[in-house]
């Protein structure tokens, strides 16, 4: 009996190997190595360079807002929405400027929060900046999240 499957087992192999070999150079050609017979395949790879980004949960995520309105109490009244939709707020505070219109300033890595504050708030992407050290609220450097409060919040 073993001299009829030892026919059996070469054939088998061999056709595993003649597989093997469409297979490897399929591969060969797809990745663009080169090979024989026909056109290798162009593989274009884009990648797009992001800024690391956390996203923290709202309660976890430190958020300042400043008034730079003349209306007081501005910051305060968006504090508090603010708190009420989850958002971890700091205590309110006036900056040193006033400004046309809110502004949202993330710290590096923070911008998806900052999207979400500005959606919470119904203010227009364009509103939204990274935080430098030209934002007129002092002790702002530590803060994830830091909202201008201008005239069209204040009312």
């Amino acid at each position: 009996m073993d001299h009829l499957n030892l026919p059996r087992a070469l054939a088998v192999t061999a056709l595993f190997l003649i597989v093997a070999f469409v297979f490897l150079q399929q591969g060969t050609f797809a990745s663009g190595t080169g090979g024989s017979g026909g056109t290798p395949a162009t593989v274009t790879t884009t990648t797009t360079a992001k800024a690391p980004t956390t996203t923290l949960p709202k309660a976890q995520t430190k958020v300042q807002v400043a008034n730079a309105s003349a209306t007081p109490g501005a910051a305060t009244k968006i504090t508090q929405q603010l708190q009420t939709l989850g958002w971890n707020t700091l205590p309110p505070v006036n900056a040193t400027a006033q400004v046309p219109s809110s502004k949202i300033y993330y710290a590096q890595g923070r911008k998806a929060a900052a999207r979400s504050v500005a959606a919470d708030l119904k203010l227009p992407k364009s509103s939204i900046a990274p935080l430098t050290t030209s934002v007129p609220v002092p002790g702002a450097a530590g803060d994830d999240v830091v909202v201008l409060v201008g005239p069209d919040l204040a009312s």
